[in-house]
């Protein structure tokens, strides 16, 4: 875990502060399954950073880039970092 310490330091500050914003959120704000989606996804990348499972694919097991996880530490798959990619692309005309 070493390796990835800064990630999973932020991971965590990031899941209190999801925390923190469910326990202030309106119970009827539709706001609200975004975070817990969030809170969700973060709780699996630190239990995977745990397990020491940190890095791999989802489906296939094979190692992601350490540069896209640095932005999306989240990230469970090939196919959820292909997908963030395409938004990532810069337009060939401005």
């Amino acid at each position: 875990m070493k390796r990835y310490h800064f990630i999973y330091e932020e991971l965590r500050r990031t899941r209190e502060e999801l925390l923190e914003r469910l326990q202030q959120a309106d119970k009827h704000s539709s706001i609200l399954l975004y975070i817990k989606a969030e809170l969700d996804d973060v709780e699996r990348a630190i239990a995977k950073m745990e397990a020491g499972d940190f890095g791999r694919c989802e489906m296939s097991g094979e190692l992601l880039p350490d540069g896209l996880l640095g932005m999306v530490p989240t990230a469970r798959s090939e196919e959820d970092l292909k997908m963030m990619e395409a938004f990532l692309r810069k337009p060939l005309y401005s």
